[in-house]
């Protein structure tokens, strides 16, 4: 059942689109306070800070999000403004099992 929808952007936008960019973005350091840029563990660089704040992300399309692919992390990936913007207004499934099964229907 698809019920969750990621809003729609208008292009020019760029405060929306940086609201839905937070929405989705990963912390920059994981669990095991590995940094996602330099995989260095505590990583304080200005670098790594910098490329954190401007990326964009959003729900992984090969797996709806649910980190079941080897495509992305955690169910999220890395995207340029475009992507993002022409994924906007995309329909999730809530659960896993409906994702499995709008997969197979597509």
């Amino acid at each position: 059942m698809q019920v969750k929808g990621i809003p729609a952007v208008p292009a020019v936008d760029s405060g929306a689109v940086a609201a839905l960019a937070d929405t989705f973005r990963p912390p920059r350091l994981n669990f095991a306070q590995v940094c996602l840029y330099c995989e260095t563990r505590w990583c304080e660089s200005a670098v790594c800070v910098r490329l954190h704040a401007v990326s964009l992300w959003a729900p992984c399309e090969d797996c709806d999000g649910f980190g079941s692919c080897l495509n992305c992390l955690n169910g999220v990936v890395e995207v340029s403004r475009a992507d993002l913007i022409g994924r906007a207004g995309r329909v999730l499934p809530r659960q896993r099992e409906a994702a499995v099964l709008f997969v197979a229907v597509a």
